[in-house]
């Protein structure tokens, strides 16, 4: 009997520390993996081969005008950028059916912020989900030590550490349609997982270069303490006053700016403009604005 009983166990052990492992790397490795691109052999995004269909290229440019000031060249990437995001990354409705024009405006936009950036394609990204409208959280936000607890109120965007996004389809839609408002709750989101690379939404994303840091911080701790300041005087600022809540939105709200109103940023906090420009390898300044959309009639 004791014979039996080792066997059984050396049948067992293999598998419980294969299923061990597994679960390890499923809840790790997609935080280690931008780490890689500190690796003098970090691996770079993969485009795929097969054709885009000319039904996404009609959506993004009847949806996503910040795409149209792009050259050829660019506006050809960015949409091999969304065929990698929407053959990994699941798209899922909340109470909506998900149709192409969904899945190729959200992935379009989120995509732009990736442009000119070679590592892989939003690694710690799991899914998406998108609800028709505003949309009331689910989540259980348990209050800390001597916070009075708040019900969550309903919300446009959320980015969870856990690798999901959250989004309102409407306000998708209306943020794309209208650059020029200065509103986008795709780049703000998906800026958020930028962000929360390194493990932690901070406001500081992971940077190519050790040395780059110090200018980062010391820029965004900067003008993140005068945004605060001037939300507490009631006073306005270039940036939306959102961005005061804490680091973390203040780069998501920052990013919103850089890349929607390229040339007010510019002008107003320049040297906010050219740490995103060197983070997003991006110059949107120097574009042609970009149209909103047309009226209804």
């Amino acid at each position: 009997m004791r014979e039996g009983l080792f066997n059984l166990l050396r049948s067992i052990l293999p598998l419980a520390v294969g299923a061990l492992i597994a679960a390890t790397a499923y809840r790790f490795l997609p935080r280690l993996a931008p780490l890689l691109r500190f690796l003098p052999f970090r691996p770079r995004v993969r485009l795929r081969t097969e054709p885009v269909p000319d039904a996404w290229r009609a959506i993004v440019a009847r949806n996503v005008p910040l795409a149209a000031r792009l050259d050829a060249p660019d506006r050809e990437r960015l949409l091999r950028l969304a065929q990698v995001f929407l053959h990994d990354k699941p798209i899922e409705g909340v109470g909506l059916e998900i149709t192409d024009e969904i899945r190729v405006t959200v992935a379009a936009q989120a995509c732009l912020l990736l442009l000119n950036l070679d590592y892989p394609c939003y690694p710690t990204l799991r899914r998406v989900l998108v609800y028709p409208g505003v949309f009331q959280p689910r989540r259980l936000d348990l209050p800390r030590f001597g916070e009075v607890h708040e019900e969550p109120r309903p919300t446009l965007g959320e980015a969870w550490t856990s690798g999901v996004v959250v989004l309102s389809w409407d306000s998708s839609l209306v943020g794309s349609l209208n650059p020029g408002e200065g509103h986008n709750v795709v780049l703000h989101e998906f800026a958020h997982v930028l962000d929360g690379e390194n493990g932690a939404m901070d406001g500081q994303p992971l940077l190519d270069h050790p040395s780059a840091y110090r200018t980062w911080g010391y820029v965004f701790r900067s003008l993140y303490e005068r945004q605060v300041e001037a939300a507490l005087e009631g006073a306005e600022t270039p940036l939306h006053p959102y961005g005061a809540t804490n680091r973390a939105e203040f780069f998501a709200v920052a990013t919103e700016a850089f890349f929607t109103r390229p040339a007010e940023l510019k002008r107003s906090l320049p040297e906010m403009y050219e740490e995103l420009r060197k983070f997003y390898r991006q110059d949107p300044a120097a574009l042609a604005p970009p149209a909103s959309a047309p009226a209804e009639s």
